[in-house]
């Protein structure tokens, strides 16, 4: 087998045209869909009804029954666990605890990092 190199592709004003209409053609067409799903993809695709009911009170065990009965063999581990990858996430603020032998700033001292401040003495 010879190593040959790849040759630069140029395109003319009119081909990146013609090229361009055909894209915006495609674009307004739906995506052409797979004739078989995967596990990932079954589940991704009625992940919303399988939220609407988990929000009902639907437990896991119950769904991969569910789904069971339209054909689709699942546990429910593997089910949670696509469900936790689908899930929107939610960035909530954790809060910051100090850890041991890590700088807190004083909130009475007012100055700047790296400078010390002297307190007034005080008598006991």
């Amino acid at each position: 087998m010879e190593n040959e190199r790849r040759k630069v592709q140029m395109l003319t004003a009119e081909q990146l045209e013609v090229f361009r209409t055909c894209l915006a053609q495609k674009g307004a067409e739906p995506p052409p869909q797979p004739e078989t799903f995967m596990m990932g993809g079954i589940v991704r695709a009625v992940y919303p009804e399988l939220k609407r009911l988990r929000e009902n009170g639907y437990s896991l065990k119950v769904l991969v029954r569910v789904l069971e009965e339209a054909g689709v063999v699942i546990t429910a581990n593997t089910l949670s666990t696509y469900m936790k990858k689908l899930a929107p996430t939610r960035e909530e603020p954790q809060p910051k605890t100090a850890r041991k032998g890590s700088f807190v700033a004083s909130s009475t001292a007012e100055g700047r990092r790296g400078q010390f401040q002297m307190k007034p003495d005080v008598s006991l």
